[in-house]
């Protein structure tokens, strides 16, 4: 019988992408401190600016966090005065979350921060690497959430 080839831990495709994930939001959660934001508060204004009115549900999924933790982090950047809630509209019984002027002001001051982590982070790439490594990592998950 051939002998498998052990693949050392260092080198698996799964390890290597949690410690980037790690180092990453290590990096990034020690950078917004410094405006008194977290990882998580920073990915809710990011997606507010980019969806305004979208339910706490799906600000959860895109944030990746749990309903529960969105509750806790709409109602932190609430009492911030980052963003407001009201009734939607369309529906009543729905609060719609929406930006404030503070919290525009917030996110662009952040997004400087972000933007210099990535920029730190792919800077040794040339454009061409980094969309190929980022449509690798697309395929990725793509492979996992298929199944």
């Amino acid at each position: 019988m051939g002998r498998e080839r052990v693949v050392p831990k260092e080198n698996e495709v799964g390890y290597l992408v949690k410690r980037v994930q790690l180092a990453l939001r290590t990096t990034l959660d020690s950078a917004l401190a410094e405006q008194d934001l977290t990882t998580a508060q920073y990915a809710v204004l990011y997606h507010l600016a980019r969806s305004p009115g979208v339910s706490s549900a799906e600000l959860a999924r895109l944030s990746f966090v749990t309903p529960q933790t969105m509750i806790r982090l709409v109602r932190g950047l609430e009492r911030k005065r980052f963003l407001v809630r009201r009734p939607s509209p369309k529906n009543p019984h729905f609060l719609e979350s929406r930006l404030t002027k503070d919290g525009a002001g917030a996110l662009r001051r952040a997004q400087r921060q972000v933007d210099t982590i990535h920029e730190r982070m792919l800077g040794s790439l040339s454009r061409s690497e980094s969309e190929q490594l980022a449509a690798w990592l697309t395929h990725l998950a793509e492979q996992l959430e298929r199944h």
